[in-house]
């Protein structure tokens, strides 16, 4: 039913626990698992107090450590691929999942941006809307 599985993280608690769903998913069906995280290019800086040069390699370098935390999590007989883009959250993930042919995209219902949206984060709420690929919306609650 699905041969490659998409699961966005962000290193949030929410994604931790889609991450887990992700995992057991592709082990289930033997599909490949692509892990992308992406860096936010749209926050805006004031430049005569924070580098943004540094922002952005303190972000990447964050998505190294979620990125090696599901490979860590991950079983044996599950492929991971890991991706680290830079841009708009659900622009790039869309590009992703059309690029890689993605069948299921897991996500978790809220994301460690301050910009979030009452019942869901913002970036998931887009990739719902853009209708683009079956999606499974991790709780936000825990198992």
């Amino acid at each position: 039913m699905y041969n490659r599985i998409l699961i966005a993280t962000d290193g949030s608690d929410s994604a931790q626990r889609a991450t887990r769903q992700a995992l057991d998913l592709a082990r289930q069906y033997g599909a490949e698992l692509h892990a992308v995280y992406v860096i936010e290019t749209r926050t805006g800086y004031d430049n005569a107090i924070v580098d943004p040069d540094t922002v952005r390699q303190n972000l990447r370098e964050e998505g190294v450590e979620a990125l090696r935390a599901i490979e860590t999590e991950g079983e044996p007989d599950v492929s991971v691929v890991t991706s680290i883009r830079e841009g708009v959250p659900h622009e790039e993930l869309l590009s992703y999942i059309e690029d890689h042919g993605i069948d299921l995209a897991v996500m978790g219902a809220k994301g460690q941006s301050a910009f979030k949206t009452i019942l869901l984060g913002s970036t998931t709420e887009a990739l719902l809307q853009a209708d683009k690929v079956s999606i499974l919306v991790a709780n936000s609650t825990g198992e």
